[in-house]
């Protein structure tokens, strides 16, 4: 018989009594000791769910949403004659660089994504630090001690599921080729390879690396053989090795998802690095044209000597409906955006953001990038390109250049600095504005004057805590604290030529050595550094960018806020 509930059942669920009682009886269809029904949701439902979860998801929430796909899961469980169950299962028996002895499936799906987790949260440097760490690598075994990857940014992806694959034999194979760049339009997918045409993990691992970029996630939302589909934004899809495609030539992998639907991710970089990012408005995404927005491994099934992949409308957690391609979202009679959007979706049913947890969270996240950018410019000093004659003439495009510019120049790095800046001026504006209003989706349940008092008692404890330290051209350490970066914010020098003071927007220091040519480019990438969106299609000119800095600073907005407010 067919099943339907009419809101979400479990915990944080609406959990209607009818609901409920659907629940209950399609859970006492395949659990082996019936549970005790009643009207009401119980603990011992929820934990019902949950452990139906692990198998397929990599934090359980206990919740079953209308559609979702732990419901679609247990309506199937419950009546497998009419509904389809855990395709790929089975057994195979293929050898190339690794011997594939078994399918994809929601088991393995979901045992990817608790191993990219803890990988994420005991993270090393490098990619090759956290596989060779057991403490992070749950898969670790004698041969990776001596394992070494090379992982930029589209690389990382690429190589987590393939490593995962060769440690659980499964089928791995990836675009070597495809038709287009990292920036154009109308990418297609090209020629492929797979774990057949290599002798060893470590050869597959340096053809990702030498094939293999940004360009890659590039395709129109409905383009099918690609690696990555685009996904919709639910709990379920959106789990930690779900990758995001920043549509200005980035790639990041989610680590972690908070309850309050925080989204963390890690981020490789040209240099080798690897570091973590909070999502938010540095990161763009571009439109369905271009395949922005967050996107999921597609599957890959043995099929006697073949790889083939699953079709988009074949993938339970496809966008069909294009959920992440729409400029505005309207949730709960408020107006969100597409980043605050994706926050109410991944949080748990019934979370509300509390907005002082998140302006410290957003500070924080700030000041991560601030100390990481001290290594990108460190990198820069230490292998001497300060030093270094400075070029005729910049990269016709700023943000997609390569050699020694891809390598150690920080624009597009400095313009999701400002832009996370950009993202808490704002946070901490609108949401000062909606508690005044009255009518507002945060949890705080004080006064507009209360919340400011608040946001300054931040402001004034971290713009000061809150620091970072670079050597000077002198060998001296120099250290600065957010209050100090948040003046300079629009003098910090992206471009590697430069002295390090001038690349931390110090423009008096005596111990600087740069000449009158450096000097002059400095003063004519003003316009550069007041870019916030940057556009990797666009022919950056010196007078390409906006002639003044926008105004987002952040003390200067707390202090106005309370003078408004009488605090």
């Amino acid at each position: 018989m067919p099943y339907s509930i009419s809101g979400s059942v479990g915990e944080g669920g609406v959990n209607r009594t009818e609901d409920v009682r659907t629940v209950y009886a399609l859970f006492n269809k395949i659990l082996p000791a019936p549970l005790a029904v009643s009207d009401t949701c119980s603990a011992q439902l929820v934990q019902a769910i949950k452990t139906f979860q692990t198998a397929f998801m990599s934090r359980p929430d206990g919740r079953i949403d209308v559609g979702g796909g732990t419901w679609r899961r247990l309506t199937a469980a419950a009546e497998p004659s009419t509904s389809g169950g855990d395709a790929g299962t089975g057994s195979v028996n293929l050898n190339g660089a690794w011997a594939v002895r078994n399918q994809w499936s929601d088991s393995y799906e979901a045992e990817f994504s608790r191993w990219v987790e803890q990988l994420y949260a005991k993270k090393g440097a490098t990619l090759t630090a956290c596989l060779r760490n057991p403490a992070a690598n749950s898969l670790y075994s004698d041969e990776d001690r001596t394992l070494s990857v090379f992982s930029d940014c589209a690389d990382l992806p690429y190589l987590l599921r393939a490593y995962f694959a060769y440690k659980k034999k499964l089928p791995f194979s990836f675009n070597s080729t495809i038709s287009g760049g990292r920036y154009t339009s109308g990418n297609l997918p090209g020629s492929r390879k797979s774990f057949l045409d290599y002798a060893s993990f470590s050869s597959l691992a340096r053809a990702v690396s030498n094939s293999v970029h940004s360009g890659f996630f590039r395709y129109a939302w409905t383009t099918e053989k690609t690696d990555t589909y685009l996904a919709e934004v639910s709990r379920e899809s959106v789990t930690p090795g779900t990758v995001y495609y920043d549509a200005n030539g980035h790639v990041l992998v989610v680590g972690r998802v908070d309850a309050d639907g925080t989204v963390w991710m890690m981020d490789g970089h040209p240099d080798n690095s690897l570091t973590s990012k909070r999502f938010g408005e540095s990161l763009s995404r571009g439109s369905c044209k271009s395949g922005g927005g967050f996107r999921r491994w597609r599957r890959q099934t043995v099929s006697g000597s073949s790889i083939v992949l699953a079709a988009n409308q074949a993938e339970k957690f496809f966008d069909s409906g294009q959920s992440q391609c729409q400029s505005n979202y309207r949730v709960d009679g408020f107006d969100l955006n597409y980043h605050q959007w994706v926050k109410k979706r991944l949080a748990s049913s019934g979370s509300r953001i509390d907005p002082v947890t998140e302006l410290g969270q957003q500070l924080s996240a700030l000041h991560e990038a601030l100390k990481e950018r001290v290594d990108s410019v460190k990198a820069a000093v230490d292998n001497g390109i300060h030093r270094k004659t400075h070029p005729g003439s910049l990269p016709r495009n700023i943000y997609g250049a390569e050699g020694e510019w891809e390598t150690y120049s920080t624009p597009g790095r400095d313009a999701r600095l400002r832009a996370q800046v950009k993202e808490t001026h704002s946070f901490i504006s609108m949401s000062v504005e909606a508690v005044a209003r009255g009518s507002h989706p945060y949890l705080f349940s004080g006064t507009a004057s209360q919340l400011v008092r608040r946001y300054a008692e931040i402001w004034q404890d971290s713009s000061a805590r809150l620091r970072i330290s670079y050597t000077s051209s002198a060998g001296a350490a120099v250290l600065l604290t957010l209050a100090e970066i948040m003046d300079r914010l629009f003098k910090l020098s992206f471009d590697p030529y430069h002295c390090p003071e001038l690349r931390w927007g110090d423009t008096q220091s005596t111990a600087c050595q740069d000449g009158s040519v450096k000097r002059d480019w400095y003063n004519k990438e003003q316009r550069l550094r007041n870019v916030i969106t940057p556009d990797s299609s666009a022919n950056t000119t010196v007078d390409w960018g906006p002639l003044n800095p926008p105004d987002i600073h952040i003390g200067q907005l707390i202090e106005r806020l309370k003078q408004q407010y009488g605090v």
